[in-house]
């Protein structure tokens, strides 16, 4: 379907950042004055209370106009990617970006070295909104670098950033699969399907093919994933942390406890859950062997139930009901005013996403085809654009925005409502336990296949921190012993499993992806608590959406009701998953027909 064909009222109203594009080159040569003016500032921030009060206030109008620029030009690119008009606004908002990086690369420094006179001012009702970004801010005094030094990095940055930009632009092509006497495409798209197919040969042709050009090419992702670890420590040790792991978890404000807590619950406490599904998936496959690769074969039918957009909202709102009237009236005003573009066409971005300014609405992307997916989708997305929605409404635009912590609980929250809704109202128990199958599906991707990734990440910058090499064999070796660990003795591993982990492109984020484990994990206590009716818990959990990025992560967590250093929420976690296995393995047993 082309862009023009699609109805209006299934696209998203950009026009209510920008009308015209004149409007957004004004904005684009305010935000360039503003930042000549904020530079003027240099070596006088911190002489009075009232230059420290309008250094800050211009720089909050900088930070919300290019984030307005820099959202109008990126959400028209992804869904017009050849328009050259909207490549131009987005590469000219980056160069502002990139420009503005190294001219007020002196503002931390100066911050800090006026600290006392700093902490003073911001008694002053007038400032007490910067107080969490300030007292964060001093916390960086032992990290941050003489002016010229900062300058250094600053320049540094583009090129400290060369094997992630060199692992994204590495595009693989793959042997054909044969598929019912056809030869068919394998890319990046079809993978999954293919692993899913009930034909054992299809599955290994697939896996083999995809995985041995990575094999091919393994010198050069293991020198583009060896230098994203070397990068790492070494921005960790030019400011003196002990390591990259407190380093990042110091930029997210949380302890390093917290990451050794995910790796704990899913590597020691409860991996035989994992070791227990996949054998229960070998002994329902009826497989005297079973490989990584048949995992994906689907234990249950696929049910045949389509979506419209509005029978998706009718169930949105009824899953939700627990938020009240206040909640739903955000998510319906996502439908009436256009926040959310639904459909597939040429040229879009992929997948989905949420994504908005302090000034404006809190955007959706999403490629839309009427399955139960796309219903899931929407409802996680729709939890990141309401937070972000009631963030703006109740805070001020220094602390509304949020960090990727809480960001995950909003959506996983409103994503395990609609599976438990799923669940209770399913028609038959071929509907429960496609239903139940789904989320032990998800529940493994987010509380144990990302905490093997966590741990993988973690070995890697260890080793690079002693100074051990990183050649390909001890990557790949070390990616498919974890694979083992994790998966458990039923599952045999596949050859090129240790060449896998050159695919997965979140290991150039920097200690990321156990963060979707804790999100996963808070958000399954809320929602128990949330099902059996606890009104404080709903309340709290509002609060907690309405705040913002105003607290340090766990704080925010806990205003929600949950302390995520509390082993207790890790048990309900796999308690939850422990729970739903046994319906499924129940309902597989003695209904033989599903």
């Amino acid at each position: 379907m082309e862009r023009k064909d699609i109805d209006i009222k299934d696209t998203w109203d950009l026009s209510t950042i920008y009308n015209d594009h004149k409007s957004f080159y004004h904005d684009l040569e305010k935000a360039k004055t503003l930042i000549d003016e904020l530079v003027s500032y240099q070596g006088k921030i911190c002489n009075t209370i009232d230059s420290f009060y309008n250094f800050l206030t211009t720089k909050d109008q900088i930070e919300r106009l290019v984030n307005k620029l820099y959202c109008y030009a990126h959400l028209n690119c992804d869904v017009e990617p050849n328009n050259q008009e909207y490549q131009t606004m987005m590469a000219a908002t980056i160069g502002v970006l990139e420009a503005s990086s190294v001219k007020i690369s002196f503002i931390d420094n100066e911050i800090i070295e006026a600290k006392e006179k700093v902490l003073e001012y911001i008694k002053d009702p007038k400032l007490q909104k910067y107080t969490y970004k300030i007292n964060s801010l001093m916390l960086f005094k032992d990290h941050i670098l003489p002016k010229e030094q900062e300058e250094l990095l600053a320049k540094a940055e583009s090129i400290a950033d060369t094997s992630s930009q060199v692992f994204n632009a590495l595009r693989l092509e793959y042997d054909d699969v044969l598929e019912n006497g056809e030869m068919k495409t394998l890319n990046n798209a079809t993978l999954n399907q293919f692993l899913k197919s009930k034909d054992d040969n299809v599955r290994k042709q697939a896996y083999t093919n995809f995985f041995k050009e990575y094999k091919k090419f393994e010198n050069v992702f293991a020198q583009t994933l060896s230098g994203v670890m070397k990068k790492d420590v070494f921005y960790g040790n030019v400011r003196k942390f002990d390591n990259a792991l407190e380093a990042s978890v110091f930029d997210d404000d949380v302890p390093s406890e917290l990451f050794f807590k995910v790796l704990d619950s899913a590597n020691v406490k409860y991996r035989h859950l994992f070791h227990r599904y996949n054998c229960l998936k070998k002994e329902l496959l009826n497989k005297e062997i079973i490989y990584n690769y048949d995992l994906n074969i689907p234990l249950v039918s696929s049910i045949k139930k389509e979506y419209t957009i509005d029978k998706c909202f009718e169930i949105i709102n009824e899953c939700l009901k627990p938020f009240g009237q206040d909640y739903l009236k955000i998510i319906n005003k996502a439908r009436e005013e256009r926040w959310i573009d639904y459909y597939p066409t040429p040229g879009k971005r992929i997948g989905a996403y949420s994504s908005g300014s302090y000034d404006t609405n809190p955007f959706i992307l999403m490629n839309f085809i009427g399955d139960y997916n796309s219903l899931s989708t929407l409802i996680h997305e729709l939890g990141h654009s309401v937070h972000s929605y009631l963030s703006n409404q109740n805070q001020e635009s220094v602390n509304a925005s949020y960090r990727i912590f809480v960001a995950e609980v909003a959506s996983t929250v409103n994503e395990t409502l609609l599976i438990n809704y799923m669940i209770n109202n399913a028609k038959n128990d071929q509907e429960k336990a496609y239903f139940i199958y789904e989320q032990l599906e998800n529940c493994v991707g987010l509380i144990f296949r990302q905490p093997m990734f966590a741990d993988f990440e973690h070995k890697l910058h260890t080793m690079a921190e002693n100074n051990e090499p990183l050649s390909s064999q001890v990557i790949t070796d070390l990616y498919a012993k974890l694979n083992q660990e994790y998966y458990g003795d039923d599952v045999v591993m596949d050859e090129l499993v240790g060449w896998s982990c050159y695919y997965v492109p979140h290991f150039y984020y920097n200690y990321y992806v156990y963060k979707y484990t804790l999100g996963m994990t808070v958000a399954l206590a809320i929602v128990n608590r949330i099902l059996k009716g606890d009104q404080n818990q709903i309340d709290n959990y509002l609060n907690f959406l309405k705040s913002g990025g105003s607290m340090a992560p766990v704080d925010l967590l806990k205003k929600a009701g949950v302390d995520p250093l509390d082993d207790q929420i890790y048990a309900d976690a796999f308690n939850y998953f422990e729970n739903l296995l046994n319906q499924f393995e129940t309902i597989k047993k003695t209904k033989k027909d599903v």
